[in-house]
């Protein structure tokens, strides 16, 4: 196996980086052929990785969170070029997503005797996402924690708690229109999260039945208009994990255009990317992804 392996020095601690390091030393006993390349700052991953297809490499890895995922995959999209991943971020939804330990050394392990699945890709404007795309309240938290981008090392999730907690007190519901199907709908919501899989902070489900290579998007938009309605939304999902008892409505979209008055955040697999109004569309199979062996779950049909 000839790969690239992309690693984010900036994602993990030092710590993490150490067990990448022997990840990859665990990859090169197996036979395969590595390089790796250190992103110097932002775009990097995505350079490195078009670098790497035009080379005609088997695989890019991604040593990194999910960010940096994000940007590989801008240049893996339509390609032969196959993603694997050590994880070595903040969250580390993919990760969580596929099964796959957090340890790296573990992960290359499994990824020496995975497979390559293709998956589904989303698109926000003209930007790919695998996970999720999200508009209103969550892109305001992902606006307001880019100024925590330098603490993110030392204090993990942290920032983006404090991000939402400030956020909360004064954070007012949009009027959304949607129009897809034919269809043309004004939603009042707090925020709204299309997801081609079903973590959503690495803990909750707002979109439990996605599927990854299905060639839909889930919608989940989550109803109400101020900090009160916000409140009484998050409460049933931090106690449960769940959306069931959250005023919220769920649908299945190939494409979607969503347009405000006024203009929010959107945010993709935790990036911020601009603001509404946006076009979100799956593109069937566009990334072809190494899963573990004997991957069970129902998210990849």
């Amino acid at each position: 196996m000839n790969a690239l392996v992309i690693t984010n020095p900036a994602a993990g601690r030092e710590a993490g980086n150490r067990r990448v390091e022997e990840a990859i030393e665990i990859l090169c006993s197996a036979g395969w052929d590595v390089t790796t390349c250190l992103t110097a700052g932002p775009y990097d991953a995505r350079r490195l990785a078009a670098e790497a297809v035009v080379e005609g490499r088997d695989t890019v890895i991604v040593a990194g969170g999910d960010g940096t995922i994000n940007e590989a995959i801008q240049a893996l999209a339509g390609t032969e070029t196959t993603l694997g991943y050590l994880p070595n971020g903040t969250i580390n939804i993919w990760a969580r997503e596929l099964g796959l330990p957090l340890d790296p050394r573990q992960a290359a392990r499994l990824m020496i005797e995975g497979h390559a699945e293709q998956v589904d890709l989303g698109m926000a404007g003209e930007r790919y996402f695998l996970l999720m795309a999200g508009l209103g309240f969550d892109g305001e938290i992902v606006r307001r924690a880019r100024s925590f981008d330098r603490h993110k090392r030392r204090f993990g999730v942290l920032p983006y708690v404090a991000s939402g907690l400030t956020t909360v007190p004064f954070y007012r519901g949009t009027d959304f229109e949607l129009r897809y199907d034919g269809l043309i709908r004004r939603v009042q919501a707090l925020m709204i999260v299309a997801g081609n899989t079903r973590l959503y902070g690495g803990r909750f489900q707002l979109t439990p039945n996605a599927v990854a290579n299905d060639g839909w998007l889930d919608l989940c938009i989550v109803k109400g208009r101020g900090p009160i309605s916000l409140v009484r939304q998050s409460l049933p999902l931090l106690l449960s994990g769940s959306i069931r008892h959250s005023d919220v409505e769920t649908l299945r979209v190939r494409q979607v255009a969503i347009t405000t008055d006024t203009p929010v955040p959107v945010q993709v697999d935790g990036e911020l990317t601009g603001m509404t109004p946006v076009e979100l569309r799956v593109i069937p199979r566009a990334l072809r992804a190494i899963v573990p062996p004997n991957f069970a779950s129902s998210l990849i049909a």
